[in-house]
């Protein structure tokens, strides 16, 4: 399915239904083979995060918007926080005039209906790889030598800003919750704050891209 193995831009397809993700996912390899863009799939969030983060390429990520685990709202923010991501694309069953706003508030680029075609999705998608700004400088607290968050602490800090629980956090990223106060604790002393609404403004002050003053 790759386009090519050592292409620069990717897509990802992240979603649980496999019969939909392969056949989607082979046809727009077709399209987008022509563009040296390298699309890859995933069955749900925790593994496309895996392949994200564990590459070097420059990603648009197709997100599936009703998935168990990450997905929806959150896992818009979540990848848009990723520094190698440069679009999040919503693609649901749901009502479009229901979700897309809020897909669109929550940061995605584009809100697609599973009723397209694969050409239809593929000519939305191609307009995204129009004067993206691929090298984005990353997030001062990315470039901060004072404040060293980790990838995944990033994404629990995002989830606390939109007001998740432990609980609600730890089924979101797929972990233990034990694992998300362990985060916490350590996000806490890399801000030298002492509670979430703290860390979200000192997050803000820092303008981590993903933390809006409203979370």
């Amino acid at each position: 399915m790759n386009a090519s193995a050592t292409s620069q831009h990717a897509l990802l397809i992240i979603d649980d239904h496999p019969v939909y993700r392969e056949a989607l996912g082979e046809a727009l390899a077709k399209e987008f083979s022509a563009l040296g863009v390298d699309v890859k799939t995933a069955s749900n969030a925790s593994e496309g995060m895996t392949l994200v983060d564990e590459s070097n390429h420059s990603w648009i990520v197709l997100l599936d918007m009703l998935m168990p685990g990450l997905s929806g709202l959150a896992g818009i923010k979540v990848f848009r926080s990723k520094p190698n991501v440069a679009h999040v694309v919503s693609i649901s069953g749901l009502d479009p005039n229901a979700w897309e706003p809020r897909a669109v508030s929550a940061g995605a680029a584009l809100f697609l209906s599973k009723n397209n075609t694969s050409a239809a999705i593929f000519k939305r998608i191609k307009t995204l790889y129009n004067d993206t700004q691929w090298h984005a400088p990353p997030s001062p607290l990315h470039a901060s030598s004072e404040y060293r968050l980790t990838q995944r602490q990033l994404e629990v800090l995002t989830l606390i800003s939109m007001g998740h629980p432990n609980k609600i956090i730890a089924d979101l990223l797929e972990i233990k919750e034990q694992t998300v106060k362990i985060h916490i604790n350590q996000i806490f002393k890399e801000l030298r704050v002492f509670n979430r609404t703290q860390a979200v403004l000192k997050a803000q002050k820092l303008l981590l891209p993903t933390v809006t003053p409203n979370a």
